[in-house]
């Protein structure tokens, strides 16, 4: 697996994000779409900023100031959409 190693504009930090990763994320949001809520709507639900559950979507984990704010919030929001999955750990794949 490549990572990608585009800059994000916002934070001028290497995108974490893998071929892998965006298909993780592909679905939680097909889950979040069956169940018919919204990004906003989940992010109240669970308390996790919303810019979180975009990235777990996009599989760009970049957003996270750390590790293990990304294995925490994977699994809070698996756990909310009932998905039996395991954290890809993208930070020590390289």
């Amino acid at each position: 697996m490549q990572l990608s190693q585009t800059v994000s504009q916002t934070n001028n930090q290497p995108s974490l994000r893998s071929a892998h990763t965006c298909k993780i994320g592909k679905l939680f949001k097909e889950r979040r779409q069956i169940l018919a809520l919204s990004e906003s709507e989940v992010a109240s639900e669970i308390f996790v900023n919303i810019n979180y559950i975009k990235g777990i979507e996009q599989g760009d984990y970049s957003i996270f100031p750390a590790r293990i704010f990304a294995l925490q919030y994977f699994k809070k929001y698996a756990n909310f959409l009932n998905l039996k999955l395991d954290f890809f750990d993208i930070y020590n794949s390289q």
